[in-house]
């Protein structure tokens, strides 16, 4: 691959079609004081990736500005200072920064979705008083509430009630912290759409959903991981009324009870942020293994999810490709010692999958997040693979590959260097209709490298 281009942004005031995407700069990127202050940081790295990100899947220019105004004066001044040394890890990027991108793509639609997850935890300066307070995370969502259309919290706020202990007095918040060994206590994700402005002119262009770890129920009411998320699923208030729900995570129920090794792997639970009818619940599950027969009983449930067969090869195709199964054997070098700590990491980072729970399916849909940088030896193997996969399977439209996108996105290292910069890569089912969503997802290594 040719060398890194110079690190650039998106205008989104004055974008003129005929200029060279990676020579325009948002002149309010640009204008930022100064890089030691945290919003004006956070705008300069993370605003910048996104700001990228749109222009590589096509957003129109409308919906970008409402996004990044919104990314510029909400989310930036919630996330604290730069990120330093001492700076305590999210639960989010692999390196402990605050995010995780994504591009989406589907087999009926060509175009890519932007999509993130951030995680608000006041770890810059670090929160001592209160540490597991929400203020940030409400912050948000007030917002969310007056901008987002469809916004409803009736599910969030359930879940809230069962897994958050921010008004636990503050020697139980402590204890909980330490023997969990995170703080985070909610992550939020957002879904850039820019068909919301079709329809509500003037609204933010997003779809949310917030995302709660099982542990602190889990330890506080001495239960396995997946018991608080199962029992957090029916403490919704008139779960009844969506049986459906409860038959899904029945079948959940009963796979886990014949392998309780998955007892402890219990990672999180997502509801949708818009009222229970049209939400869907997503409960995110750990595989530490290595076998794809494993995977694929765990992703059909033992064969409870009926019509997932046509998903076999290209799931056993996507986890052997990314891995780097055709990188030619010339462009990998060995490991220096800091690349083997590295590698470590990633090797202790475990597969995962959802299981996405919904009022109109009797059975959860589900989803596989593939982590190919346990064993691929940089990230430009990994986009090669997606890609290939994309061309074998009728996905690519002739237009940019995933490897030219991310490493349009991320200049501020090549991808051949090593991995880190693609972390998941996600295949599964939508809810909606027999399609299949591939997701490639990103984090921007703002603790590893700052980019000061």
């Amino acid at each position: 691959m040719g060398s890194v281009e110079t690190q650039t942004s998106i205008d989104i005031s004055s974008l003129d079609p005929l200029r060279s995407k990676s020579e325009i700069i948002d002149p309010a990127i640009r204008e930022a004081e100064s890089l030691r202050d945290g919003p004006s940081y956070w705008w300069r790295t993370s605003g910048q990736d996104l700001s990228r990100m749109l222009v590589e899947a096509g957003y129109p220019e409308e919906c970008r500005r409402q996004f990044l105004d919104f990314y510029r004066d909400i989310i930036c001044p919630l996330l604290g200072g730069r990120p330093e040394p001492s700076s305590r890890p999210t639960c989010a990027g692999w390196d402990g920064n605050p995010f995780e991108y994504s591009f989406e793509f589907k087999g009926s639609n060509k175009k890519a979705g932007v999509r993130f997850i951030l995680d608000l935890t006041e770890f810059r300066p670090l929160r001592k008083d209160k540490p597991m307070d929400m203020t940030t995370v409400e912050r948000v969502l007030d917002v969310l509430r007056q901008r987002s259309p469809m916004y409803d919290e009736t599910w969030h706020r359930a879940m809230e009630r069962w897994y958050v202990y921010a008004n636990a007095p503050l020697e139980k918040q402590r204890d909980l912290v330490r023997r969990v060994g995170i703080q985070t206590q909610a992550i939020l994700g957002f879904d850039i759409n820019a068909k919301i402005l079709e329809k509500a002119p003037g609204m933010l262009p997003v779809m949310a959903k917030s995302y709660f770890p099982p542990d602190y129920a889990a330890v506080d009411h001495h239960l396995t991981n997946f018991q608080s998320l199962s029992i957090g699923l029916r403490l919704l208030p008139d779960i009844g009324q969506y049986p459906n729900l409860l038959r899904g995570l029945k079948l959940l129920e009963d796979y886990v009870e014949d392998h309780p090794q998955y007892q402890s792997s219990g990672r999180g639970m997502s509801p949708d942020l818009v009222r229970a009818g049209m939400a869907r619940v997503k409960i995110y599950m750990r595989y530490e293994g290595d076998s794809f027969d494993e995977i694929w009983d765990y992703y059909t449930l033992g064969g409870r999810i009926p019509d997932l067969d046509s998903d076999k090869e290209k799931l056993r195709d996507l986890t052997e490709l990314t891995t780097g199964k055709d990188y030619p054997a010339s462009k990998i070098r060995s490991e220096t010692w800091v690349e083997k700590k590295r590698r470590h990491i990633f090797r202790s980072k475990p597969h995962a999958l959802y299981f996405s729970l919904t009022p109109d399916k009797p059975y959860p849909v589900p989803k596989l997040y593939y982590y190919p940088a346990q064993k691929a030896p940089n990230d430009e193997a990994i986009a090669k693979g997606v890609d290939a996969w994309m061309a074998k399977y009728g996905w690519q439209d002739g237009g940019k590959t995933v490897e030219e996108r991310v490493q349009n996105v991320f200049t501020h290292r090549r991808l051949d260097e090593k991995p880190g910069i693609i972390t998941f890569v996600g295949l599964g089912r939508k809810e909606n209709s027999s399609d299949l969503s591939l997701q490639v997802y990103v984090t921007p290594e703002l603790y590893e490298t700052p980019r000061y």
